[in-house]
């Protein structure tokens, strides 16, 4: 869990009291780095523990980092939400079309590939490429294999564990910085 701790606060109301509004910028502006510390390290933590760039996490992915008054105080969130990710776009070989070639694919980064039997990747008509299957013995229809959504790989214990430990360590520096400039006059 992070947190900003009551001595913190008592601290931070003490130091900027005699500045209007100070401790509550000084807070919004930790909450608000501490906000975008959260956004990179979850995805620096997907990428290590799953099988897949940020590039391709961010496509299928809305983050939104808020920051907003509640009960007296300021609270930041940071949620992800999207669609399951296609399976194609993790660890997947062939990458490209090709005709009968066994598709093997990964979606955790220290998993090895697991063959799949009647998965093949084609290009749709619409531009899409991804991993399919068929479902019975005709031409159609066809499935696409999918992945777990950005929402799912954020709450990973893993991923958890590493962002909350950096966002700790950005607001407990954050906080001193934020009271010296505020004593020095900018943004106070």
């Amino acid at each position: 869990m992070i947190q900003i701790t009551a001595d913190q606060i008592e601290r931070v109301n003490l130091i900027l009291s005699g500045v209007p509004k100070g401790a509550e910028k000084a807070m919004a502006s930790v909450i608000r780095r501490a906000n975008n510390t959260v956004r990179s390290e979850a995805l620096k933590g997907i990428t290590s523990v799953y099988a897949i760039t940020r590039q391709n996490v961010r496509a299928d992915t809305t983050i939104k980092v808020r920051t907003q008054k509640a009960d007296g105080g300021v609270v930041g969130t940071v949620s992800f939400a999207g669609y399951k990710i296609p399976l194609y776009r993790f660890n997947v070989s062939p990458t490209l079309p090709v005709q009968r070639a066994t598709v093997s694919a990964a979606v955790l980064a220290e998993s090895g590939r697991t063959p799949f039997a009647h998965a093949f990747i084609a290009k749709m008509k619409s531009g899409h490429t991804g991993m399919f299957e068929r479902d019975g013995t005709g031409r159609l229809p066809i499935t696409e294999f999918m992945g777990p959504s950005a929402a799912q790989m954020a709450a990973n214990s893993v991923v958890v564990e590493q962002v909350e430990e950096k966002a700790q360590e950005v607001i407990n520096k954050r906080i001193e910085h934020e009271i010296t400039r505020i004593l020095n006059g900018y943004g106070g």
